[in-house]
């Protein structure tokens, strides 16, 4: 009992601690900047929950288009990565060809180069393409590092090889089509899977920073994360209510996706850990 105590009395603390910074910027969103650098970190606005700083950062700093702008890369992101990587994870865990093990680790290879020593020649690329400022140069290149294919196809060939073989058979016996297995069979049954790789590499895009910043120079095509930072030095005074709003309205579509697909997140990182 006592111990049962405790860890209850240990949780709460880290649900506690975990949680304020959450608070403290939903509760400074609302706030003035003499309030929020106040000893009252914790009080409410004195003038109430006002929408000020919002309509502020709507209106002032174009942030609903950015918020547009990451979704749309998001999404384009997201799913190139979830078809490319299942169907690599499928042909490398279910296909057997002359260098598949050298491909295979050469692929892995590339997860250890770190990233920003790609962002050159990445850079020159796009400029050759004329793809600076536009989506497509926000979301192709960034399948090349990171949480990008490598690991994703990485993480999916895992899943992948525990479908059983028999049951891929039994769909070539019924007369289904390479593709149509890929697609119809596997897909659903790794769908766990499918949903921890979409969430790791959304909440990467999400509050990628760099590789935005190098690629993008207008400001209709900024993103999220770099509105935020623009909102640092694009005023005479710092507007750290608006910055407060910013911020929450970013992290939130990050929380709700968790809290709606939290235990398929979980069922999915155990069903990987495990098999």
């Amino acid at each position: 009992m006592a111990r049962r105590i405790v860890t209850t009395a240990a949780l709460a603390l880290g649900a506690v601690i975990f949680l304020f910074p959450f608070y403290f910027m939903f509760i400074g969103s609302f706030k003035t900047t003499n309030e929020i650098f106040s000893m009252a970190i914790l009080s409410l606005p004195k003038q109430g929950f006002r929408l000020t700083n919002y309509v502020g950062l709507f209106v002032m700093s174009a942030f609903g288009r950015s918020l547009l702008n990451s979704s749309i890369v998001s999404v384009w992101y997201i799913a190139l990565i979830l078809f490319f990587s299942s169907l690599a994870g499928f042909a490398f865990a279910k296909y057997r060809f002359p260098g598949r093990d050298v491909l295979f680790v050469a692929l892995l290879a590339t997860i250890m180069l770190p990233p920003q020593v790609t962002y050159i020649p990445l850079f020159i690329f796009m400029s050759r393409l004329r793809w600076v400022s536009t989506y497509q140069a926000l979301v192709l290149p960034r399948l090349l590092h990171g949480f990008g294919l490598a690991f994703t196809i990485f993480l999916m060939r895992q899943y992948v090889s525990y479908v059983p073989n028999e049951i891929l058979d039994s769909a070539r016996v019924d007369g289904c089509r390479e593709f149509r297995i890929y697609w119809s069979v596997v897909n659903p049954m790794v769908k766990a899977g499918l949903l921890v790789v979409g969430m790791i590499v959304f909440m990467d895009i999400w509050n990628d920073f760099m590789w935005p910043l190098i690629a993008v120079s207008k400001l209709e095509m900024y993103t999220v994360s770099l509105n935020i930072a623009r909102l640092f030095g694009t005023q005479r005074e710092v507007q750290w209510g608006q910055i407060m709003a910013a911020c929450f309205m970013s992290s939130l579509p990050l929380i709700v996706i968790f809290l709606v697909f939290r235990r398929s997140f979980v069922t999915g990182i155990t069903a990987g850990a495990f098999k």
